[in-house]
C-alpha cells in the first residue's frame, strides 16, 4: 500500500466512523436543532464512501466503505441494547397501524398504488440507472442493476405502507424513480 493509499485509508475510516456517529446523534436528539445532525452525517458518509473509491477504487472501495460503516454502526448501537424479559411482555392489543387516523378509501387505493405500481417503477429506475451509468464493468452493473431491483421494490412497498404520510411517500418515490431513469438516459441524451 503506497502513503498516498495508507492516507486516503485513513481519512476514509475517519469520515466513515464520523458520518456513523453524527447519524446516531441525529437520532437521539430529537428536538429541532438536532436536526441539524442527519444531513451533516450524510455527507460525512458519502465524503467517506468517495475516500475509499479514490484509494482502493470503486469495486473495492465501495465494499471496504459498507463494511466498515456497518461495524461502527453496530458499535454506536451496542452500548443501548435493553434486553427486556419475556414473561413480562404485555400482550399485543390488535394490529399496529401506520397511522391513528381514521380510514379513508381514497388513503388505501392511494397506499396500494405507492406500494405496488410506484414502487416497482422506482426500483426500475433505479436498478437501470446502476445497470447503464454505476460504477465498474458492464456485466456486474448489468447483475447488481438486476438485483438491487427486488430488493429496491420490498423496501419502497414496507416504506410506504408504514408511513403514515402519504404524499412524503409519493414525492419520494417519483423523485427516485426520475433520478434512476435520469441516470439511465443519460448516456443517450449526452451523446456517452
Amino acid at each position: 500500500m503506497s502513503p498516498t493509499e495508507a492516507g486516503f485509508s485513513a481519512v476514509a475510516l475517519g469520515l466513515s466512523g464520523g458520518g456513523v456517529f453524527l447519524l446516531r446523534r441525529a437520532w437521539r436528539d430529537r428536538t429541532p436543532a438536532g436536526g441539524r445532525w442527519a444531513p451533516l452525517g450524510g455527507v460525512t458518509l458519502v465524503a467517506g464512501l468517495i475516500a475509499w473509491i479514490v484509494a482502493f477504487g470503486a469495486e473495492i472501495g465501495v465494499a471496504y466503505s459498507l463494511t466498515w460503516i456497518s461495524l461502527v454502526a453496530a458499535l454506536a448501537i451496542a452500548p443501548f441494547v435493553e434486553v427486556r424479559n419475556r414473561r413480562g411482555r404485555a400482550a399485543r392489543v390488535g394490529v399496529l397501524d401506520p397511522s391513528d387516523r381514521p380510514s379513508r378509501a381514497w388513503r388505501g387505493w392511494m397506499r396500494a398504488l405507492l406500494a405496488g405500481p410506484l414502487a416497482g417503477l422506482a426500483a426500475m429506475g433505479l436498478g437501470l440507472g446502476w445497470a447503464v451509468s454505476g460504477p465498474g464493468v458492464e456485466p456486474d452493473r448489468l447483475i447488481l442493476g438486476g438485483l438491487m431491483v427486488p430488493l429496491l421494490w420490498a423496501g419502497g412497498m414496507a416504506w410506504t405502507l408504514s408511513d403514515h404520510r402519504i404524499f412524503r411517500a409519493l414525492a419520494v418515490l417519483v423523485g427516485a424513480a426520475a433520478l434512476g431513469f435520469g441516470f439511465a438516459l443519460a448516456p443517450l441524451v449526452l451523446g456517452g
